[in-house]
């Protein structure tokens, strides 16, 4: 069981409920350094996403559900802050993420789960030694250390930057600084965005012949006495040759 590897996982989500919670509240509240102090506890959470992956590693609890379960945590966050980020409106009233982005990113996210768990039932895995990439390119692209590292290390600068123009006033002013700085974040969005959007295309790609599979398959067929359904593959069966004389 991975006891230990999955109690970091649902602490990172319930501390991102937390920050969002505190940055959510009532602005007649204003706890300025509560904004900030958030800031590197985000920080924190992004990075315990490395450090659960670290504890099944060193507690022996790595498993296909603890993967599983990961990946959920992952998506739980991501899509939490983007979301988040996209309804809250800075003092010019523009959003500070554009809401296309949130939509993208779970338009991404829900086709590329969906791929994801049509291969995991052909035993095909997200990751690992049966990861459901087959090329060099797209293991390179989706599986690979630096690719998750590069990915985990833009979001977290990207969020952070986030919580800083949420959290202080003064880099939301229409100081030169402010400007800048706001631009930089927009930008970090922008790359962080497209980065994600290409490491699906190799899952979408190399997921699809799972996916045909399924339209491959014929009608289902319920199996008497169980209450359970079958499929049968579309492809016709030999005529059995007969051995009687």
């Amino acid at each position: 069981m991975c006891i230990v590897a999955n109690l970091l996982t649902v602490g990172r989500v319930l501390l991102i409920f937390v920050i969002i919670g505190v940055w959510a509240r009532e602005e007649t509240v204003t706890w300025w350094w509560l904004d900030l102090l958030m800031v590197p506890l985000l920080a924190w959470a992004i990075f315990m996403d490395a450090l659960d992956g670290w504890a099944a590693r060193k507690w022996h609890e790595e498993s296909e559900a603890g993967a599983l379960f990961d990946i959920a945590g992952d998506r739980i966050v991501e899509l939490t802050l983007w979301t988040f980020f996209a309804i809250r409106i800075d003092p010019d009233g523009l959003p500070l993420v554009a809401l296309w982005v949130p939509v993208a990113m779970i338009a991404r996210t829900v086709l590329t789960d969906v791929v994801r768990a049509v291969a995991f039932g052909h035993g095909r895995t997200p990751f690992g030694a049966r990861g459901m990439q087959d090329t060099a390119w797209a293991r390179q692209l989706t599986a690979s250390r630096w690719s998750r590292g590069w990915y985990g290390g833009m979001k977290a600068v990207c969020f952070c930057g986030l919580g800083l123009l949420l959290a202080w006033p003064s880099l939301r002013s229409a100081a030169l600084a402010g400007i800048t700085f706001r631009a930089a974040v927009d930008a970090l969005v922008l790359a962080t965005v497209a980065f994600s959007l290409a490491r699906a295309v190799p899952v979408l790609w190399d997921g699809r012949r799972y996916v045909g599979a399924i339209s491959a398959a014929r009608p289902a067929r319920r199996v008497e006495g169980r209450g359970q359904w079958r499929y049968r593959r579309s492809t016709k069966e030999k005529p059995r040759v007969s051995t009687e004389g």
